[in-house]
């Protein structure tokens, strides 16, 4: 029956985004994610209203007698959709019937911002003349475009005027001093960063200086940083493993620079996939000039500002806006990798990171284009590679993944992650014997590597279980189990199977009894223990649970069906067959709907035409 209300693409989805398969890195722009302590960056009001890394840069604007309403409207639908360059032009026509409007043009300028548009950086300066003074997001675009023309003490300027916004008090130092550095002023530039109060940013700030001695030409002073850097960094940073092999390599100290990288690449099985790539460019330092520093310096407030957004929302501070504000978060973080593509438009972190962004609003197509933007011959583009292939299996582009995958299991056989995912879109497509058999050789380079990985075993199980080998399924769970003794979909997954088959019903019940202590919440879970007590003749206990798990899924034909199921056996017939014919209208699977038109035999109930024809359909026939 189905999946047992667990999707294997849901499972996928999560094994491989929200940490089943654990990264412990501390600046990671890979995934967006950082060790980095919330309570380092918040300052004010504990709830995160105040003194926050997130700039108050959305506002909706209140609607003027005078205002151009058409495309006011347009410009909330686009930025609803994700469609910057849309909203900018849409809000723009808006405020040139409305040009005192200051919350209008914040809207305006803020699109414009995120879609790079042309008219940016007048709309700063209108900012900056308008009653409301200069805003964060307004100093660093001006800043910004001083940089670019090399205008060091104009960028100096505009980016002291960003304010004592939190983000600013962390950034505004970096910028400093690369546009100190860009002044022939390196010296310094470095001794402001070191001298800075000791705070959780002064690993940070210490790599940068690192960063400026080198491209200053302080050399040794440089590889003085780049060691303690690395002393005081709680984790392992892509940045700075880079620069700090880059120096070694330069120096003669080649076993070193190689090592540096290999315990990088160790930490991180997403980082491991360009391993090779990394130790072949191990000589070329990844910033080499004063725009390169600050595009990092942006992704470095992107990272911050996500993982922020995400701690205080997992501490509750935000209650049922959480979502909205995660939305704000996210966008800030958007616009700072804006500011950074900007800088340095083939930045490989800024992008992978982007495109994390994108997809996580829905927006797979943009996505996918910010990634496909990165450059081949960039160290980092097989991580780009194995991205694109997981976009390509969740907008069902299932043959474009499998041909990404394969090839970039070619180059780098020894990556679980690449054969993992390619067992995903095997099954994705249905194709049970190739899913077993990319599954298959994912675990056996786990076990060679020492490692124990339950998600895999159980990714296997659930593909030899709807090829229909039941045996070599409950093995793998069984096995799985040993290694996750408390995961309760492994515990729903084989407890569930058994009961399915009414084998040995008691340890089936044992198995959904723990799943549901441990997840009381999970319908699906509930739906399962309810279904197994049913079947073991507790009519009454099971049915009410059902009912709750019904309840929490009202949608789901296999639910449904199990709460007909048990009325029947209660002897409440008119309420079964009422419950199999909304299940029947729910989109069952296949095989689900054979089970419901069989009850419904059972119970006299013609079979539908509606259900006929869903069968002819499926089959062809």
């Amino acid at each position: 029956m189905g999946l047992y209300r667990f999707s294997l693409v849901m499972f996928i989805t999560l094994s491989v985004s929200m940490g089943v398969l654990p990264i412990a890195v501390f600046a990671d722009p890979l995934t967006g994610e950082s060790s980095l302590n919330s309570s380092s960056v918040q300052q004010g009001s504990q709830h995160g209203h105040k003194g926050t890394l997130l700039p108050s840069v959305k506002e909706v604007a209140p609607p003027a007698r005078s205002v151009d309403s058409g495309a006011f409207l347009c410009g909330i639908v686009a930025a609803r959709l994700g469609d910057d360059a849309e909203a900018a032009k849409a809000f723009l026509q808006a405020l040139r019937v409305d040009p005192n409007n200051n919350v209008l043009l914040k809207q305006t300028f803020l699109h414009s911002v995120m879609a790079n548009d042309s008219h940016a950086n007048a709309l700063a300066l209108r900012l900056a003349q308008s009653g409301g003074g200069q805003s964060v997001v307004s100093a660093f675009v001006l800043g910004n475009a001083s940089v670019v023309r090399t205008k060091w003490s104009d960028a100096l300027r505009y980016y002291q005027q960003a304010g004592r916004d939190p983000l600013a008090n962390m950034i505004v130092p970096l910028l400093q001093a690369w546009c100190e550095d860009g002044d022939g002023k390196a010296d310094q530039a470095v001794t402001g960063l070191i001298r800075r109060p000791t705070s959780e940013f002064t690993p940070f700030y210490v790599l940068h200086a690192g960063l400026i001695a080198h491209i200053g030409g302080l050399d040794d002073q440089a590889g003085d940083l780049f060691a303690r850097a690395q002393k005081i960094m709680p984790g392992y940073d892509l940045l700075l493993a880079r620069s700090y092999a880059a120096w070694l390599w330069s120096h003669g100290q080649k076993d070193e620079a190689r090592a540096v990288l290999r315990d990088l690449v160790a930490e991180n099985f997403m980082i491991a996939l360009s391993g090779p790539e990394l130790q072949s460019t191990i000589a070329h330092f990844p910033v080499v000039s004063v725009r390169e520093g600050i595009a990092h310096t942006y992704v470095l407030a992107a990272l911050l500002l996500r993982q922020q957004g995400h701690d205080q929302v997992e501490q509750g501070h935000f209650g049922r806006n959480k979502t909205i504000v995660l939305q704000q978060f996210d966008e800030v973080a958007r616009l700072m990798l804006g500011f950074s593509l900007e800088m340095d438009p083939d930045l490989a972190t800024a992008r992978l990171m982007l495109a994390k962004v994108q997809e996580e609003e829905g927006h797979d197509i943009a996505a996918r284009e910010t990634l496909i933007h990165i450059n081949h011959s960039d160290p980092l583009a097989p991580i780009a590679t194995l991205r694109l292939a997981m976009l390509d299996i969740t907008v069902d582009k299932i043959d474009e993944a499998i041909s990404l995958l394969q090839g970039l299991n070619r180059q780098n056989p020894h990556q679980p992650i690449v054969l993992r995912t390619l067992g995903n879109a095997f099954s994705q497509k249905k194709d049970w014997k190739a899913a077993i058999g990319a599954y298959t050789r994912a675990i056996n380079l786990v076990t060679k590597q020492n490692k124990r990985d339950w998600t895999l075993l159980f990714l296997r199980g659930m593909a030899y279980h709807e090829a229909g080998n039941w045996p070599r399924a409950r093995a793998d769970a069984r096995t799985a189990l040993t290694y996750a003794p408390n995961e309760p979909l492994l515990l729903n997954f084989l407890g569930y199977s058994m009961a399915e088959r009414h084998e040995n019903l008691g340890e089936a019940e044992r198995l959904l009894r723990k799943a549901h202590i441990l997840a009381p919440q999970d319908a699906a879970i509930t739906d399962s223990l309810g279904w197994v007590l049913v079947e073991r003749g507790d009519i009454k206990t099971g049915m009410s649970m059902l009912e709750k798990a019904a309840e929490g899924t009202p949608e789901d034909p296999e639910v449904n069906y199990h709460l007909g199921e048990a009325y029947w056996r209660d002897g409440r017939r008119i309420e079964a067959v009422n419950q199999w014919n909304m299940a029947l209208d729910m989109h069952p699977s296949t095989e689900d709907t054979k089970l419901i038109d069989a009850a419904l035999s059972r119970a006299g109930v013609s079979v539908s035409k509606t259900s006929e024809n869903k069968y002819k359909g499926k089959h062809g026939k």
